[in-house]
């Protein structure tokens, strides 16, 4: 085995834990280990450099750890800088997605 299929394989049992870490925050099972899950969300992500979708970007906050749902979070429409923003309720952190007019 080559270093390019070493890699790639790599890579896919990455993205495969990613969605299983991703399933495990959404179902909820455990809710005082969220914020563990997403430490390794993060770590992974960052580790083999693997780009996290909007939607998958949306369900925690980088800054508390905490996981955002409904509940745990507010959504708002600024017009002066035409974003949609996501605030976290835990520590204010704001999250700015442009949109178009």
């Amino acid at each position: 085995m080559n270093n390019k299929d070493k890699k790639k394989l790599q890579l896919d049992l990455a993205k495969t834990n990613l969605d299983k870490f991703f399933k495990l925050l959404e179902s909820r099972y455990c809710p005082e280990m969220d914020s563990n899950y997403i430490k390794e969300i993060k770590r992974i992500s960052e580790g083999f450099n693997i780009r996290l979708k909007r939607e998958q970007k949306l369900k925690f906050c980088k800054k508390c750890n905490s996981h955002l749902n409904t509940k745990s979070k507010k959504i708002r429409i600024n017009p002066k800088t035409c974003a949609v923003e996501h605030i976290c309720s835990n520590c204010g952190d704001v999250k700015r997605f442009k949109f178009e007019k």
